[in-house]
């Protein structure tokens, strides 16, 4: 199995590369917004059911960057030849009794699967909702979307709830809605370093982190 290396936030901008493909990852800018509208215009109708945002809608994307610019959610995207292929948002809850819950949304180009991008991006997000010393992050999807689920089910995700006939498509048909849990006492620890992780190495007796992983095999060579 080829290992994925883990991408932190404070790394970013940053690119990585896919075969002959090179994906580059940033935080939302500005000046985004028609990229985006492109971006979700080209998405199939299924994938669009579970948005909280309308990214097919122009003050909808308005009101996303708009937050982001405000610090109220984090989102980073991927972009490859100046098109936006991927995203990826977290946001805390804002009510008092809901601060400990992060949600984490994940969405990738239909030309851009395959390829362990929704991973990455995923894993960027929990980074990220993990450094806010949340108790819960979440997700949510409908049943049809099988991909999303298998990849959040890999990464220690478990059904919490079906909220039935709760998301309304463009044509008034009603989709159940599944919420998808990770409870983050059970996140995975580099035992050289101590930051929390999606996946280990092992090496030396130890179950490492990526940048810990490269460190002592560079070490181990080098000797």
């Amino acid at each position: 199995m080829t290992t994925t290396p883990d991408i932190e936030m404070h790394q970013l901008p940053r690119d990585m590369r896919r075969g002959e493909r090179t994906i580059h990852l940033r935080h939302l800018a500005a000046n985004d917004g028609n990229a985006l509208l492109d971006f979700g215009r080209r998405q199939p109708n299924e994938d669009l059911l579970f948005q909280e945002r309308d990214i097919t809608n122009v003050a909808d994307i308005g009101d996303w960057i708009h937050e982001t610019e405000a610090g109220r959610v984090r989102s980073v995207v991927a972009e490859e030849n100046g098109d936006i292929i991927g995203y990826t948002t977290i946001e805390r809850g804002r009510l008092r009794w809901t601060r400990h819950v992060a949600e984490i949304r994940v969405m990738v180009d239909v030309s851009a699967r395959r390829l362990g991008l929704g991973h990455v991006l995923l894993g960027l997000a929990f980074e990220s909702a993990l450094s806010d010393d949340v108790a819960k992050i979440i997700a949510q999807m409908t049943p049809d979307q099988v991909g999303a689920r298998m990849i959040f089910e890999r990464l220690g995700f478990v059904e919490d709830a079906v909220l039935t006939r709760h998301v309304a498509s463009s044509d008034g048909e009603l989709h159940d809605l599944v919420v998808m849990r990770f409870d983050t006492n059970q996140r995975l620890v580099c035992e050289e370093c101590g930051q929390p992780v999606l996946t280990l190495i092992p090496m030396q007796g130890k179950q490492l982190c990526w940048a810990c992983y490269e460190i002592l095999d560079h070490e181990l060579g080098a000797g």
